[in-house]
């Protein structure tokens, strides 16, 4: 059979099992965001509040050092030595269940002095068996592994709630103090960590916890290095422009809202709009060709935003890319690559003075370089 054929038949067998799997999930997702309707309406508020502040005002570091830490006992499981600890949030929330921080750990030793890598999973996710095989890759190249249970997930959820549905809601001034919350949350780990002892410190992230990732990797000037997957580029054109997003819509549009509304509230935290404080070579993205949660475009516009050229695109769906070897195996060598190159370093800062910026010459405005399609290589 003609290779090209084999080819053919190869993406369109990927491309309908990305649409089976995520349609499922994305069905699933739909109905238990819709019982927000009656008891979460749609609230944004003053626009000023958030208006021309620098990303390190709205995430403040969280404070340090970390007082009331609490680890559980270490207990062998084959290779690999497993622990939890609980620490106090440093953002107040209404729920009780999620003022506390809860962090798997994963180590080849009973200790905290390794390299760390914080993991943050994706919105929603109801276990983390699919986040272990990373967890030991983790292990395995030489690192400690610090899997985050982030806010309003898993134990951190309130009783009579599904995991992760209070994190994203119609409600944008709730949706604020739950990402502020979270952000603050790996900051202070990262904290914790370094002052434990860890010479490098990465994080990796997967879809809702890559987008947390990134607003981490540009207000936080401790972390070494970021590995981003499924990460969107424009919130607001998630709600208005995909499946995802149509139960937020709904309730926006019967609020009388529309996508001019939301769009100045999200751009603050959108990951296009963002300047990651970590060189390229220390941030490396992972997409799927055939996602049904982050369109193909999302990861076009990450890689023109940031000039980014580390960018990994595998033939699977949001979900399949969890369970993809290829994808694993290379998330593998990323992390030796990263661990590699060690320490980050401070970058120099160069002064321009007024007088220099003066005599800069003039140049026309450029011109606004013409629509295109996503052009990227596909890893099978």
């Amino acid at each position: 059979m003609d290779n090209s054929l084999i080819s053919k038949l190869s993406g369109r067998y990927h491309q309908a099992l990305a649409g089976l799997l995520d349609g499922f999930i994305l069905r699933s997702h739909d109905r238990i965001v819709s019982r927000q309707q009656n008891t979460i309406p749609p609230h944004l508020p003053d626009l000023a509040s958030f208006d021309h502040q620098p990303i390190e005002q709205l995430f403040p570091a969280p404070p340090v050092p970390l007082d009331g830490i609490r680890g559980a006992a270490w207990e062998q499981r084959g290779k690999i030595w497993r622990r939890d600890f609980v620490f106090p949030s440093s953002v107040f929330t209404e729920h009780e269940h999620n003022r506390r921080v809860i962090a798997q750990t994963y180590a080849n030793d009973r200790a905290l002095h390794f390299p760390a890598v914080i993991v943050l999973h994706g919105w929603m996710t109801p276990a983390l068996i699919a986040y272990r095989p990373f967890c030991r890759a983790i292990v395995e190249a030489g690192a400690s592994a610090y899997l985050l249970e982030l806010p309003y997930h898993l134990r951190r959820t309130p009783p009579g709630f599904v995991s992760g549905e209070l994190f994203f809601t119609a409600d944008f001034e709730k949706s604020w103090t739950t990402m502020q919350q979270a952000v603050a949350d790996t900051r202070q780990l990262i904290h914790y960590l370094r002052e434990a002892g860890a010479p490098v410190i990465g994080v990796l992230g997967f879809s809702l916890g890559a987008w947390i990732s990134a607003i981490v990797a540009s207000c936080e000037p401790e972390l070494d290095f970021a590995l981003l997957a499924m990460l969107p580029a424009c919130i607001n054109d998630l709600v208005w422009q995909t499946r995802l997003g149509e139960p937020w819509r709904r309730q926006f549009e019967a609020a009388g809202l529309n996508a001019a509304a939301t769009a100045p509230l999200y751009q603050f935290i959108d990951p296009a709009n963002l300047k990651p404080l970590l060189p390229p070579e220390r941030r490396e993205l992972f997409a799927a060709a055939f996602d049904h949660f982050m369109p193909a475009r999302h990861t076009q516009m990450l890689r023109d935003a940031w000039q980014q050229p580390n960018l990994h695109v595998y033939s699977s769906g949001h979900i399949g890319l969890l369970w993809s070897r290829k994808f694993l195996r290379d998330i593998r060598q990323s992390l030796a690559r990263q661990l590699a190159l060690g320490k980050r370093q401070k970058t120099s800062v160069t002064v321009v003075t007024d007088e220099t910026l003066h005599n800069l010459p003039k140049f026309a405005a450029p011109v606004p370089p013409v629509a295109r399609e996503p052009q990227f290589a596909v890893k099978k």
